[in-house]
């Protein structure tokens, strides 16, 4: 198998932005991935971040950046390849985190555009870069699945959208303010109405080694988890080498805006 997604997987993601391939890792990748999960959470980094209670680990930023496990994943053909096909030709990596949503204590993620981030704080010109998933745990109905609004990448009438307005008002504009339940671009309730009666919402679940694979402008987030049961996600940005952005005046850290620009070889 070549992995690469047919023409109707191709049409069903571009009309609703988003992708679930269910299955594609096996027990034991997801098995070394999930290990490698657990030693990144505690180890400290300046890319770890925790919940509001200072103590459970939200999410680890910057994973694909040294060797190990999620190194070797991004350059996997399972992912590569889709990506480049949706993308439309070379990439490399923006950025790559792992969400913990941990069980009873991982919060919400609220309604947000990805590529507003990626726009206004990296200097990212055009949403030509998707999302690439792997689920770790499988993701429930219960435990704080990724939500989306199918169709809200687009408009009415077709036209792009390259950003919902909205902006949270935080008393933290750092980096940091990019990655807490509080984000500081958010989608406005009167904005998530008008998308929702057009489109729904749509719960993204599947087993793990499922992947998932979204566009950077659709509309989404995620409850928090109230179940007993984790679920651990590994989030890849491939950004086309053609759209790399121009980093801004105050550039993020490089977990969350690689500088290394140059294109994905799919691994042997």
């Amino acid at each position: 198998m070549d992995h690469r997604l047919s023409e109707d997987q191709l049409l069903d993601f571009a009309d609703n932005g988003f992708l679930v391939l269910p299955d594609v890792l096996g027990p034991a990748d997801v098995e070394a991935l999930a290990e490698e999960a657990e030693a990144l959470y505690g180890t400290e980094a300046p890319g770890r971040v925790f919940e509001a209670d200072g103590s459970t680990v939200r999410a680890v930023h910057g994973c694909h950046q040294a060797p190990g496990p999620y190194a070797d994943l991004v350059r996997d053909r399972r992912l590569l390849v889709p990506a480049r096909q949706i993308v439309g030709g070379d990439v490399y990596v923006h950025q790559s985190k792992i969400n913990a949503k941990r069980a009873i204590s991982g919060d919400v993620w609220p309604w947000h555009q990805d590529f507003t981030f990626w726009n206004r704080e990296d200097g990212m010109a055009e949403p030509r870069v998707v999302n690439v998933a792997v689920l770790l745990d499988g993701a429930t109905e219960h435990n704080g699945p990724l939500l989306f609004i199918p169709g809200s990448h687009r408009t009415a009438d077709g036209d792009t959208l390259h950003a919902v307005e909205g902006a949270e008002d935080t008393a933290d504009k750092s980096w940091r303010s990019h990655l807490a339940a509080k984000l500081e671009y958010t989608v406005d309730r009167e904005t998530v109405t008008r998308l929702t009666a057009a489109g729904g919402i749509v719960s993204a679940t599947g087993g793990p080694g499922s992947l998932l694979f979204f566009d950077s402008r659709i509309v989404h987030g995620s409850s928090s988890n109230m179940s007993p049961h984790d679920r651990r996600m590994a989030i890849f940005t491939y950004n086309s080498v053609d759209n790399a952005p121009s980093g801004g005046a105050l550039p993020r850290p490089e977990f969350l805006a690689a500088r290394d620009h140059s294109p994905l070889q799919v691994a042997l």
